[in-house]
């Protein structure tokens, strides 16, 4: 019986980092696009043009929400808003990983 306790722990416990690395790299991605976005990096530039992709990508639903004048303050607040929406799902789903 204990040996079938630690092995579903274990894997509680895999589950969770695998979710706190994917919550790290998509909220990294964000806040990278929109620090490059806020220090006027050259959208031409191949890197660049590949964050505003994901960034894109990971934010559909949040293009838009707010529409402040500006292209730098859309950004840093539709963004900004997605990563913290990331960030405590991400939170909430570690959390009940590792209560398995």
């Amino acid at each position: 019986m204990r040996r079938t306790s630690t092995r579903r722990r274990t894997h509680a416990n895999l589950l969770a980092l695998v979710i706190r690395i994917a919550t790290g790299v998509v909220v990294g991605i964000l806040v990278l696009h929109i620090l490059l976005v806020l220090l006027e990096a050259n959208p031409d530039n191949d890197l660049v043009r590949t964050l505003t992709d994901w960034a894109n990508g990971l934010t559909g639903w949040a293009k838009d929400l707010f529409t402040p004048d500006g292209h730098k303050a859309r950004v840093f607040v539709n963004e900004g808003l997605a990563a913290v929406v990331y960030a405590l799902i991400g939170g909430a789903l570690t959390r009940a990983a590792t209560r398995l």
